[in-house]
C-alpha cells in the first residue's frame, strides 16, 4: 500500500498534528507499506529525522492567514476568507500534483487540504486530529463561524469527504457530550470517528522501567524526579518563567529536576541562570522517556505532553496560557491525576506546593494509572494503522 502523508497548512510547523501522523506512518512503514510525506520549511528535517521519505514542498505558502491578529478577529471576514482560501488552494493544488505523480492508494492527513486533495484524486483519505477536551477548545474552533459562513461550508465538505476520522484521545474523557451540543456535524462524523488513545512514536511499556530511566537521566534511582517541559511555541517560553522554575527548585533541594526549554533559549545561555546542582537544563530531551522516569511532569497543557502523561500513567502540574491548554489541563485535574495553576498568579512557592502535594499523595499516581489503563484499550498507532489497512482491499495490503 502506498500512503501519502500531509500535515501542513503553511510554513509553520504544527507539531501536534504532525507527530500523530508520523506515529501512524511509522507503524505503517514497519508493516511494509510505502510511506511518503509531503513537507516544507522546517518540517522537512523533522520528518526525515524519523526515517520517513520526504517530498519537498519548496514553495510552501506563508502562514500569514493564521497570525494572532487574524485569530483575534482583527481581520475582517472578507479578508479572512480570502487569505484562508489562498493558503488552502496553494497547498491543495500541490497535494493533487504530487498525488498524480506518486499514485498513492490513500492519503493520511493532519489538515483539511489533504482530505480535499484525496477526493479530487479519487482515493480514500484519513483525517487525524486531537480530541477536543472541553468547551473552550470548541469555542476557539468555532469562533467567528456562523451557520452560513464559508468556513462552515469548508469544514462540512471536509468531514463529508474523509473516509475515516481518527481522534487522538478516549471517549471516557467526556468529549462526546461536548461534540453533540447543537452541531449538525455530529451526524456527519458519527460513523467515521474512531478513538485511538495516545498516538506516540514509542510505546512507554517498551521502554526501561522508572528506576533504570532515573539512573540514566539523573544518575540515581531513589530521588524524586520532576520533569519540566516548556514546549515549543508556548507563551510560557522565556527567561522569566525559567527563573521562576529555578527559584521553585531552590525551595526543593531534595528533588531532582530536568528542564527542557525547546527552542525558546539557547544552550549557551543556560549557565548564566546559575541552576542549582540538582537541576539540569536542556533544549531537547526524549519526552516519553522523561515522563516515564518522572514522578511529576510540569507543562503548559500542550496536547503532545498530555498524551504522553496519559500513556505513561503519570500525574502533572499544568500551567496553561490559552483555552485549549486549559481544557487539556482540566482532563488531568477532573480525573484526579493533576493540578492546574494560573499563570498570572504563579509564584515559586505556589508551584513548589503543587509539586509537593502530588509527590506526597499516592492518589495522584493511582488516578493517572487509571487513565493509562483506559487509553491502552484503544490501541494507539497500531490500532490506527489496522483501521487504515481496512480501508484498502485486502489484496492491495502488503505486510512484512
Amino acid at each position: 500500500m502506498k500512503v501519502l502523508c500531509s500535515t501542513q497548512m503553511g510554513t509553520g510547523t504544527i507539531m501536534g498534528q504532525t507527530m500523530r501522523v508520523v506515529a501512524i506512518a511509522k507503524e505503517l512503514q514497519h508493516r511494509g507499506h510505502d510511506i511518503k510525506f509531503l513537507a516544507g520549511d522546517k518540517l522537512i528535517s523533522v520528518i526525515r529525522g524519523y526515517g520517513l521519505e520526504v517530498i519537498e514542498f519548496k514553495d510552501m505558502p506563508q502562514i500569514e492567514a493564521f497570525t494572532d491578529e487574524f485569530r483575534e478577529g482583527k481581520t475582517n471576514q472578507e479578508e479572512k476568507m480570502k487569505k484562508i482560501k489562498e493558503v488552502i488552494d496553494k497547498i491543495k493544488t500541490k497535494e493533487v500534483e504530487v498525488g498524480k505523480t506518486e499514485s498513492p492508494d490513500i492519503m493520511l492527513c493532519g489538515t483539511i487540504t489533504g482530505v480535499q486533495a484525496a477526493q479530487i484524486l479519487g482515493i480514500p483519505s484519513v483525517l487525524t486530529c486531537l480530541q477536543p477536551h472541553g468547551e473552550k477548545t470548541l469555542a476557539m474552533f468555532s469562533k467567528g463561524v456562523s451557520d452560513n459562513s464559508s468556513i462552515t461550508v469548508v469544514f462540512r465538505e471536509v468531514l463529508e469527504a474523509a473516509d475515516l476520522i481518527l481522534l487522538e484521545g478516549i471517549p471516557e474523557l467526556g468529549v462526546e457530550a461536548e461534540l453533540a451540543k447543537g452541531t449538525e456535524w455530529t451526524s456527519i462524523i458519527k460513523e467515521k470517528v474512531r478513538y485511538t488513545g495516545p498516538l506516540l512514536l514509542e510505546d512507554p511499556e517498551q521502554l526501561p522501567g522508572q528506576e533504570e530511566l532515573k539512573r540514566k537521566h539523573i544518575g540515581e534511582s531513589h530521588s524524586k524526579m520532576v520533569y519540566v517541559t516548556i514546549g515549543g511555541g508556548s507563551k510560557l517560553i522565556g527567561e522569566e518563567f525559567l527563573k521562576l522554575v529555578l527559584e521553585t527548585f531552590q525551595l526543593m533541594p531534595t528533588v531532582k529536576a530536568v528542564i527542557s526549554t525547546g527552542l525558546g533559549l539557547s544552550s549557551e545561555e543556560f549557565s548564566s541562570y546559575n541552576p542549582p546542582a540538582h537541576v539540569s537544563i536542556f533544549n531537547f530531551v526524549p519526552g516519553t522517556e522523561m515522563i516515564r522516569a518522572s514522578d511529576v511532569t510540569v507543562f503548559h497543557g500542550g496536547s503532545s505532553t498530555l498524551m504522553n502523561c496519559l500513556a505513561c500513567g503519570k500525574p502533572a502540574v499544568v500551567i496553561p496560557s490559552m483555552g485549549e491548554q486549559e481544557d487539556n489541563g482540566a482532563v488531568l485535574s477532573k480525573h484526579g491525576a493533576g493540578i492546574v495553576l494560573e499563570k498570572a498568579t504563579l509564584t515559586p512557592v505556589i508551584l513548589a506546593q503543587a509539586i509537593e502535594k502530588i509527590l506526597s499523595s499516592p492518589t495522584y499516581q493511582a488516578k493517572a494509572e487509571n487513565l493509562r489503563d483506559l487509553c491502552r484499550v484503544y490501541g494507539g498507532a497500531g490500532a490506527a494503522a489496522s483501521m487504515i489497512e481496512d480501508l484498502i482491499p485486502k489484496r492491495e495490503v502488503v505486510k512484512s
